[in-house]
Order: structure tokens, then C-alpha cells, then sequence
């Protein structure tokens, strides 16, 4: 059996240098997104929490984490559960990053990297009224993003200049996206790679995950799904020479071009560590 640690705050973490603790209001904000999670345990695994209180502790066990990020393993390790095979945070924090995925040709089209207030300024004065939407470094689940449009509000001001301060902004043209869709896959340290299913996301008006479900057959085309498939192959690729190994997940979508054509954006970002769809994604492939 495995005993998990659901640290579905990893990239708060990673985004900071030392030691960390989950502060009290983000771990409160998360216990939601907890329970949905726990559908990564297989019936016979038990939250590292569950674990600890329980007075049978089976000793065939082994750590597993959403992300193994130093705070994590640690956490596992004080318990005394073996730890899983990890890489590095080194390599966590690079792949992690947003730089990362822009690096492979991901993001929406016409996507960039600002690190500059002039390099910002003069690109949102060039789409005028049409909205950005600005990502910071590390995020998850909506967390870390903001829709902005000329003119801006002071608050906007403040936001994006936070984001310039904390190491950059990846910025992205808004689109009017269809339909959300993802493709997981599991990368073992021997470099063998297994692929999922493409899903369905489901979003709330902000993007945010509500739930995932597998894409009937017959609703992608042979060559969406294959421009997904390999989109999800060459992540795996990069996530290999960049020394990461483990589960990773794949965002793409549909998107409604200005002149009205349905296209295909086979990598809007790349999730290096579990997704909420995971299970979903791999049940015909665990």
C-alpha cells in the first residue's frame, strides 16, 4: 500500500527558498480540493494523516506524493515511510516553471515572458481594449493568474507589478475557448513512458478545474487527437532531459480563432506532478 501526502500547495512552495510550512489559511483554502484528490488513492492506500492515527500500521508501505517536494518528503520521511524514487527540487522548480512549457511552443498563441515593466507596458498597449491574462511563475487550480485589459485599475497596477517583482509574468492574448481538454501520462525513472486517454476538463468561469471525464470516441478528430498525443509525447521528452521523472499532465484546448475557425491548441501548459484528472486520464492505463 502507499501512504500519501496530498501537498496540493507545491508550486506555493516551490515559488519560495528554504524551509516551508503550509501557512494555516492555505491549507484551510485547500481541504476541499483534499477530498477531490483522494481519488489518486487506490482502495488499500490511506493519507499519511490516516496512517499515523491508525493503531493497525501495515509495514509493506511506501511514500507517495502529489508533488515530492522537499516538505513532503519530509513529512513522509519524520513518519518513517519509505520514500518514493524523486528528482531533485532543482529540477521541480525548473520544470514547474512557466518558462518551461513557453520553452516547448506552449501557452496561447502569441504568449511571452515579461520580466520588464517597459517590455509589459508596451505590450499591452498594443492590444489596447483586447484582455491578457497574466500568469505568475507557479500556480494552480486559477491560482496566480488575472484577466487584465486596458485602461487598468490601480489594483491591476499593483498585481502586475508584485508579479514583476516575484521573478515575471508569462502574459497571454485572452481566447475564446470551447472546449478543455488534457492528456496524462507517467514518466518512470528508466525513462519508460505511459499515456492516458485524452479527457475532457471541466472549468468554472475562471478556468479553474471542476472535473475531468474521457473524450467519447468519435469527438476529436484522428488528427486532433494525435496532434495530442504527440504534444503529450514531446513534453515527456523534455520533462526527460530536464532530469524529471513521475506523473505530469498536459492542458490543451479548442479555441475559436478572430476569423472563426475551430482550432486546436495542443499545449496551452504542462503540470509536472498529479492533476486532479489523473485518475480519469490513466483508468485504462494505471
Amino acid at each position: 500500500m502507499k501512504v500519501w501526502v496530498l501537498n496540493l500547495d507545491a508550486e506555493i512552495e516551490l515559488s519560495r527558498s528554504g524551509p516551508y510550512q503550509a501557512p494555516e489559511r492555505v491549507s484551510s483554502a485547500l481541504a476541499f480540493w483534499g477530498e477531490r484528490a483522494r481519488s489518486l488513492l487506490a482502495a488499500d492506500d490511506q493519507l499519511l494523516e490516516t496512517w499515523l492515527a491508525s493503531d493497525l500500521r501495515p509495514t509493506a508501505v511506501l511514500g507517495a506524493c502529489w508533488s515530492p517536494t522537499p516538505c513532503a518528503l519530509r513529512r513522509l520521511a519524520k513518519a518513517g515511510v519509505p520514500l518514493p524514487p524523486a528528482p531533485s527540487v532543482a529540477v521541480l522548480r525548473s520544470v514547474c516553471h512557466r518558462r518551461f512549457y513557453l520553452g516547448l511552443g506552449g501557452g496561447a498563441p502569441g504568449a511571452a515572458y515579461f520580466e520588464h515593466p517597459d517590455a509589459l507596458e508596451s505590450a499591452l498597449r498594443a492590444r489596447g481594449s483586447a484582455p491578457w491574462l497574466f500568469k505568475r511563475p507557479y500556480g494552480f487550480a486559477g491560482r496566480g493568474q488575472r484577466r487584465i485589459a486596458e485602461p487598468l485599475s490601480a489594483d491591476d497596477r499593483r498585481w502586475l507589478a508584485d508579479g514583476l517583482r516575484l521573478g515575471g509574468l508569462l502574459g497571454e492574448p485572452w481566447l475564446a475557448i470551447e472546449r478543455e481538454l488534457c492528456v496524462h501520462g507517467l514518466l518512470d525513472p528508466n525513462g519508460t513512458l505511459r499515456l492516458g486517454r485524452p479527457c475532457q476538463q471541466h472549468t468554472d468561469r475562471f478556468r479553474a478545474w471542476t472535473a475531468s471525464s474521457l473524450v467519447p470516441s468519435g469527438e476529436l478528430s484522428d488528427e486532433w487527437r494525435r496532434a495530442l498525443m504527440n504534444s503529450a509525447e514531446r513534453a515527456a521528452e523534455a520533462l526527460q532531459r530536464a532530469g524529471y521523472f513521475g506523473p505530469f499532465g498536459i492542458d490543451a484546448y479548442l479555441w475559436r480563432s478572430p476569423g472563426g475557425a475551430l482550432e486546436l491548441n495542443p499545449l496551452g501548459e504542462l503540470n509536472a506532478r498529479y492533476t486532479m484528472g489523473f485518475s480519469v486520464g490513466m483508468s485504462s492505463n494505471p
